[in-house]
């Protein structure tokens, strides 16, 4: 080999062993990370709460086993709005607008 040759790459033997001793070493910094042991403490909860809603959800009858609504669990039905007396006062501007535009209409076709 010559000086101008460039090394014989590594063995997948070689590149594996690299790769795991990188990984070890990224997860011993993370075992003593704070940060990062609050945020798997914070994940860990936030699991247990949504797990905690579902099973609420299944044993209310809200979904069920498989994660779906099912299909006799129907809503109720929703109340109609209250009656405010300012509706009856833009249905009547909404009629106004309504003729001058008409109005306008017939007035740009020339009659």
């Amino acid at each position: 080999m010559t000086q101008t040759d460039p090394p014989d790459p590594p063995g997948l033997a070689s590149l594996a062993r690299d790769w795991i001793t990188i990984w070890q070493s990224e997860l011993a910094a993370t075992a003593v990370d704070v940060e990062a042991q609050e945020s798997w403490v914070r994940l860990a909860a936030l699991w247990a709460r949504a797990s905690g809603m579902m099973a609420m959800a299944v044993a209310g009858g809200v979904i069920d086993d498989s994660g779906s609504r099912p299909a006799a669990a129907a809503r109720p039905a929703t109340a109609a709005a209250a009656s405010d007396p300012r509706d009856a006062e833009i249905d009547r501007l909404t009629e106004r607008v309504g003729e001058l535009e008409r109005q306008l209409a017939r007035l740009d076709r020339g009659g």
